[in-house]
């Protein structure tokens, strides 16, 4: 992949400006996509850890409090304001065994050899040139070390984009639009297809399911409205923004089990492991 243009770099400085403020300032409430990377990569404590496009922190800050304080966990991120969020939640949680590096995942700034895991949760969808990104993974690996890459299923499959993007372009009259680019991996073989294509060994692609139990429903409209739709709310008359919060949860009703709202989240895995 060529340097990123400065449109990227510019949507990813909005991002993190927005992401800043809704980021969890200690542990992520939702964690469970967090935890089965942890399981299905077996990271164990005392390992060097490496977590790519970690943004505000996950599923770095789950990595480091699984390791019981021994070896390390490094945040690589290409924008530094969200490592400056993941740094915050690093300390608040006094967990002295995360680094941070600012760094492109098609150019690591790391020395060869130098992790016994490498993990990237939604990252991988963004680079232009995925083989070389995964084989700038493959170099940094230490002999016999392993990958773990998460990417979006489908945008069917995943109602937290589908339902508010749907219902808030209905409320404005607007059409929805293609599936975002976040989805662009969905089809079952294409990850797989690029961990062969960088050379690792032994890989392996599933899917993950699970839901994320809400048991605030109205709360979690308004943060996600603010986080995904900040430049649609921001001018909103107070009277306005209630109607627009109140037609994504009519829109979330058939999800709704009692009071509680069960959001399914539907995401593929990839692991590789380097030669030893």
């Amino acid at each position: 992949m060529s340097e990123p243009n400065e449109s990227n770099r510019e949507h990813w400085r909005e991002r993190s400006q927005t992401w800043a403020k809704s980021a969890p300032q200690g542990k992520t409430q939702d964690d469970t996509f967090n935890q089965m990377i942890i399981a299905e990569a077996g990271i164990r404590p005392g390992e060097a850890v490496l977590d790519i496009a970690t943004g505000t922190g996950n599923p770095a800050v789950s990595i480091a409090l699984s390791m019981d304080g021994q070896g390390s966990v490094t945040c690589c991120d290409l924008e530094p304001a969200m490592l400056e969020t993941a740094r915050g939640r690093a300390v608040n949680l006094s967990i002295p065994i995360m680094r941070f590096a600012a760094g492109d995942m098609t150019r690591l700034p790391f020395a060869d050899n130098t992790f016994d895991c490498v993990t990237c949760r939604f990252g991988l969808m963004f680079p232009e040139d995925k083989v070389s990104a995964a084989r700038e993974v493959l170099r940094v690996l230490k002999p016999g070390g392993r990958v773990a890459y998460v990417v979006w299923d489908t945008y069917e499959n995943n109602p937290p984009f589908i339902v508010p993007r749907r219902a808030v372009a209905d409320f404005f009259g607007e059409k929805d639009g293609p599936p975002p680019s976040r989805h662009s991996m969905s089809a079952p073989g294409i990850l797989r297809g690029i961990l062969d294509g960088a050379g690792f060994l032994r890989t392996e692609e599933r899917e993950l399911r699970y839901k994320n139990r809400v048991e605030d429903p109205k709360e979690y409209v308004s943060k996600g409205l603010k986080r995904s739709f900040t430049k649609k709310v921001e001018g909103l008359a107070p009277d306005r923004l209630a109607a627009l919060e109140e037609a994504v949860l009519k829109a979330w009703q058939p999800y709704m089990e009692g009071a509680i709202l069960q959001v399914p989240n539907c995401a593929r895995l990839g692991l590789g492991w380097k030669a030893a």
